[in-house]
């Protein structure tokens, strides 16, 4: 297979196995030039050239060492490279730049680089957190008596949920405890429960951060047709204290397991940076103060905490109630009389969803543009999230996938890619439907920020930085386009990014959920997007916003967000 010159702003693959690749997924159809559309040419392959001719030209900016030679050994083969390199480009007519088509190696295809390549991986002794290796009946005997846990529960979708995941973790390393995280959930699609392990690499986490780690499929075993005994477990209810609607509802990632939630209020506590929910100290502070705490289960049972909003028409303040009217006001699920309080060895919170951090100044300013922070980007990110990586069946489905997009034969084939996450579905009632020239806006954008680095690799500071990888002669209106969207194939909308030359993932064709399931969908299309060199999201979308995220400090990219609607 080889790159050929494209004709207009379309790309044109020439491969034998093209057409039987097209049944799979949908490929860029080659368009007619259009002044409004972004060009997605590429340069021409000289004839005769191949991927080995050219390897050592590969330029990967502030990588990582991922080879320990001897500083002889790397002196001399660094000079090897350097005259093979300059006689290579010196002696091709058009100076590299043909060539540089076939350096387009798999930039999709750049695992993850914040971390040393050489570095073992080493599990977590499961048997220092728990009291057997086999899940029981209960959780209770599996507790060690000097040992402290925090778990949570699952809250809303799935990038949701991921995202409660990364604060308990990183709450486990503030509050040193065990981490014990809940099962995923099937919100938006009918598919049993399973756990973050199906999907996640936990022992690499706990490789590179050190946070002891469990899930709660270790302590206490789940089947749906034939479930263990049920037993009560008590928690503070961060939903209520943050938001109007009492404790968190969606108790399933509990009742999987046959644990039934009694519920507790939490005192006033100060926000993160995003205004609106915990700071992660706050409950360091709560779970510091034992004596405090004592002394607010009392005020919980004296005051009736948590209590209702009145109606409107009710012109009562809630001070005014008298005792009984008090207790009938109470939010249901809290009972403080006549249930037992959380312990100091289990940490329990409804959900970890709405904690968050503070963002913190630099303590100087930057010699060079930095990248701003948004608002969620804070410990539990930076400390915790980051380390979550797919698993090797999931990049293996990956590759897979990508394989077909592109409709080549090996990853080395793969040109380099932005990424667009298109959210339509459910934002059509609840925030309003983005048009198509935001989601081009956007993708021009990044290529804008993306060329500036190519030109000048140290003119930004920021996360990722040293994972950024460029190649000579490749600029950014080169890279191609990979989209994944939950609208329907065959509609409109689709058909016009397949107008733009853009690539767009299609999981009935691959037939995935008949293959592989429910939840690889959603897991596939995360992976591929994190591969990305740029990104493109959706805001308000906090699927866009982990996969905006590992773009950025995996891969050094840049992330670009659609207009709010809201």
């Amino acid at each position: 297979m080889s790159w050929s010159a494209a004709s207009g702003t379309s790309r044109q693959l020439t491969s034998p196995k093209r057409e039987s690749q097209a049944g799979l997924l949908h490929a860029s159809p080659p368009v007619s030039p259009d002044p409004r559309r972004l060009s997605l040419r590429s340069p021409t392959l000289a004839q005769g050239s191949t991927w080995s001719d050219v390897q050592s030209n590969f330029i990967a900016v502030h990588r990582p060492s991922v080879f320990r030679w001897g500083a002889r050994r790397f002196g001399i083969l660094l000079i090897l490279l350097v005259v093979v390199a300059f006689t290579v480009l010196r002696g091709h007519p058009d100076g590299g730049s043909g060539i540089a088509s076939k350096l387009r190696t798999s930039l999709a295809y750049c695992p993850p680089t914040n971390t040393s390549a050489e570095k073992p991986i080493v599990k977590f002794d499961k048997t220092l957190a728990i009291n057997f290796v086999e899940p029981q009946d209960s959780y209770k005997v599996q507790l060690k008596y000097d040992v402290r846990y925090i778990v949570s529960m699952s809250y809303g979708g799935f990038a949701n949920q991921f995202i409660g995941i990364y604060h308990l973790l990183y709450l486990a390393k503030l509050l040193r405890r065990v981490a014990i995280i809940p099962t995923l959930m099937a919100i938006h699609f009918d598919a049993a429960s399973v756990p973050l392990s199906q999907f996640f690499d936990i022992d690499r986490f706990y490789t590179e951060t050190q946070i002891p780690v469990l899930e709660l499929q270790d302590l206490k075993w789940f089947n749906e047709t034939d479930p263990p005994p049920w037993e009560r477990i008590s928690c503070w209810s961060v939903h209520e204290r943050v938001t109007p609607g009492g404790a968190n509802g969606n108790d399933g990632s509990m009742r999987e397991h046959s644990i039934e939630v009694d519920y507790w209020a939490l005192p006033q506590m100060r926000a993160g940076s995003e205004g609106w929910n915990i700071w992660y100290n706050e409950l360091l502070t709560f779970d510091l103060d034992e004596r405090a705490r004592e002394e607010w289960f009392s005020t919980l049972k004296r005051e009736f905490i948590p209590q209702r909003q009145l109606p409107a028409d009710d012109k009562r303040k809630l001070e005014d109630l008298t005792d009984a009217e008090k207790r009938a006001n109470m939010w249901p699920h809290f009972d403080p009389w006549h249930r037992p309080p959380p312990t100091d060895q289990l940490m329990c919170l409804d959900t970890t969803l709405f904690v968050g951090g503070h963002l913190m100044k630099p303590p100087y300013p930057a010699t060079v543009p930095s990248e701003k922070l948004r608002s969620y980007e804070n410990e539990g990110w930076t400390e915790a999230g980051q380390y979550l990586f797919f698993n090797d069946h999931v990049e293996e489905l990956a590759d897979k996938y990508v394989l077909a997009l592109f409709g080549v034969e090996k990853m080395e084939q793969v040109p380099p890619f932005i990424t667009v996450h298109i959210r339509r579905g459910d934002f059509d009632t609840a925030r309003g439907l983005t048009s198509l020239d935001k989601y081009t806006d956007g993708v021009a954008r990044v290529r804008k920020k993306l060329q500036s680095r190519i030109d000048d690799p140290d003119s930004w500071e920021g996360a990722g930085k040293k994972n950024q990888r460029y190649f000579p002669g490749v600029n950014a209106v080169d890279y191609a386009v990979v989209a994944t969207t939950d609208e329907k194939m065959d509609s409109p909308f689709v058909k016009d990014l397949f107008a733009l030359g853009w690539y767009v993932l299609n999981h009935d064709k691959m037939r995935t959920v008949e293959e592989l399931g429910e939840w690889y969908p959603t897991i596939i299309d995360q992976c591929i997007l994190s591969r990305g060199r740029g990104f493109v999201g959706t805001e308000w979308s906090t699927y866009s916003t982990t996969t905006g995220l590992r773009v950025k400090y995996w891969n050094g990219g840049v992330e670009e967000w659609t207009p709010s609607l809201a």
